[in-house]
Order: structure tokens, then C-alpha cells, then sequence
């Protein structure tokens, strides 16, 4: 397993907040969702922190473990095609196991 960590921008105004909530729409699960069409698998994220309903980010840093082998340098391109224009993916780099 690999351990791929994100930092990601948004604009929060369209979603509920970071954390998938029953009440509309959130960052992580258009993230996760972005992330199983480029894998083919689903996950979940790790978060540094989550933010309120209408709150934006430029840095937020998410985790996810993953067997693909998607070459690293592919996966901000690839996840950014699955993506709202208001979540941007603005690096990806493989981490140790434990981060």
C-alpha cells in the first residue's frame, strides 16, 4: 500500500464543510469520489483539520492509502479531471506509510 498525502484549495461556499454530512454536499466526498474514479477503488481520506460549512482552504492536507500504481505525477493531473473548478488539487507526493 502506498500512502499518497494531498494539499488541496477550495471555495467551501457550494458545500456543507469538509466532512461528508447528510445535509448536502462536502469537500471529502467529492474528493473520495474523485479518487475512486481515478483507482477504480473506493477510500477515505485522512484529514489535518476540517473545515465549517461555507469555510475556503489553500492548504488543507488529506491522506489516503491506495494499492494503484498510478506514478505519482499523475495523480494531481488525474484527480484534477474529476474535480468541481472549485477544488483544486494544488500538490500530491507519496509519503511514509505513517504519515
Amino acid at each position: 500500500m502506498r500512502c499518497i498525502r494531498l494539499t488541496l484549495a477550495y471555495d467551501g461556499t457550494a458545500y456543507c464543510g469538509w466532512q461528508i454530512q447528510p445535509n448536502g454536499p462536502s469537500v471529502q466526498a467529492a474528493i473520495e469520489s474523485a479518487i475512486q474514479k481515478l483507482t477504480l477503488k473506493p477510500t477515505t481520506l485522512t484529514v489535518a483539520g476540517r473545515t465549517d460549512s461555507g469555510v475556503h482552504a489553500i492548504g488543507q492536507v488529506a491522506a489516503f492509502r491506495t494499492e494503484s500504481t498510478i506514478p505519482i505525477r499523475k495523480f494531481r493531473p488525474g484527480l484534477q479531471t474529476f474535480l468541481p473548478d472549485d477544488i483544486a488539487v494544488v500538490d500530491a507526493c507519496e509519503v511514509h506509510d505513517q504519515f
